[in-house]
């Protein structure tokens, strides 16, 4: 193989995560168009973003088992097809079901890209140059959630969403070529050993560690803020605010644009400090961001966008809980084991866009402020961002990442 191979693999898949970013959040800026034109309640809008997160979430499992069976590459190529489809049939969709089911099908397509970069970054590159990298591609990922802000936002304003989202569609194809181009990996041995059967039955044994209850919390909690940046923190400034189109959008940018920042700095915090120990601290003033919004969800514009940005900041977080995880699974295990905590991270994004959805259609049938409304969902979401960090305190230290001599795996 080509030794630039692993390279041009690690740089397609970070490019492919851009493109996740983009379509996790890209409903947000034009969530008032989207409810307009399919004839979306807020509850419908709530369970047309969750439709996404519940395909990702649900997916994580089998797609961990395909990657230790089969590598990274194929089962990613695969799933970018479906995603090739699914964005052109969103971009047509003529009503609330069939836009529903195209989420879905994006849903399934972004399923293996983040812990696929992951697992590959894992077997390709040293140990001690893993975190770093990771949380950087994570950061450069980032790039993706920005486009969907600002420059959506204009977009939708001047040729409206669906041809907005012709262009993110394309890129999807194109993303599935390069993957197919460069991303040439063959799973784990001892993993081909095993029956499909047999391995989900050790993905579900996985549920049986204690370690690993510590970080499921967590994992959920995540939501509380990336569930603002990637669906509900348009209709909060569209509702509370009265902001337009392209107005949310430059405002949600702040978010994006914070979340890079957050994501660029984590290399430079873990060279100070511990990840348990920048984990821990960052999920603290992110909870008391959300209890600040909780209390005052309408005080003034920027005060408000400032502690909504470093609420959503929280899911900056997701390699380095990851990262955590992986160092308390067997190489054979990893795949499945991140594919499991990813079921949770995503299916938490899920149940929280559904339940925000619920709270805001229970607040206008009741015709309540909607200032009340979003203190009370600014409210469940510190709520879980509290029980993560709790949980959280009990997780297990790491050991340092110390190359073994003679390890020829490790030195990849």
């Amino acid at each position: 193989m080509d030794s630039r191979s692993p390279a041009r693999g690690l740089v397609v898949l970070t490019f492919a995560m851009a493109l996740s970013q983009f379509f996790r959040s890209c409903l947000a800026v034009m969530a008032p168009e989207l409810q307009h034109d399919l004839q979306l309640s807020p509850a419908g809008f709530g369970t047309l973003s969750s439709c996404f997160f519940l395909a990702f979430g649900l997916a994580q499992i089998p797609v961990g088992i395909a990657f230790d069976r089969f590598g990274v590459g194929a089962p990613t190529r695969l799933l970018l097809a479906l995603g090739t489809v699914s964005a052109s049939l969103f971009v047509v969709a003529p009503n609330g079901a069939t836009a529903m089911l195209a989420q879905a099908g994006l849903g399934l397509a972004c399923a293996p890209i983040f812990m696929g970069l992951m697992h590959y970054a894992s077997e390709k590159l040293p140990p001690q140059r893993y975190p770093d990298f990771i949380t950087r591609a994570n950061g450069v990922g980032m790039l993706g959630a920005l486009c969907a802000t600002a420059p959506l936002g204009w977009a939708v304003h001047v040729f409206g969403w669906r041809a907005s989202l012709a262009l993110p569609a394309f890129c999807m194809g194109v993303a599935c070529v390069a993957v197919w181009r460069n991303v040439r990996d063959h799973g784990h041995a001892e993993a081909r050993r095993e029956s499909p059967a047999r391995m989900l039955h050790a993905s579900i044994r996985l549920l049986a560690r204690p370690a690993l209850w510590t970080l499921i919390p967590m994992c959920m909690a995540m939501a509380a803020g990336t569930t603002f940046r990637n669906a509900w923190g348009g209709p909060y400034l569209a509702s509370v605010f009265g902001l337009s189109a392209g107005a949310r959008g430059a405002a949600l940018a702040a978010l994006s644009v914070g979340a890079f920042c957050a994501a660029m700095a984590l290399p430079w915090l873990l060279r100070r400090w511990s990840m348990r120990s920048t984990v821990l601290g960052w999920t603290c003033v992110s909870l008391a961001c959300g209890l600040a919004l909780s209390l005052f969800p309408a005080a003034q514009l920027w005060p408000d966008l400032a502690l909504l940005t470093m609420l959503a900041t929280l899911g900056v977080l997701h390699p380095l809980v990851m990262g955590h995880a992986r160092q308390l699974l067997e190489p054979a295990m990893r795949g499945r084991g991140l594919g499991l905590l990813n079921t949770f991270v995503f299916l938490g994004s899920a149940i929280t866009a559904w339940a925000f959805g619920l709270i805001a259609n229970a607040g206008q049938i009741a015709n309540t402020a909607a200032a009340a409304t979003y203190g009370r969902i600014f409210g469940l979401a510190a709520a879980l961002a509290l029980l993560g960090l709790l949980a959280y305190v009990f997780s297990p230290g790491m050991a340092p990442v110390v190359p073994r001599a003679g390890s020829q795996a490790e030195a990849r």
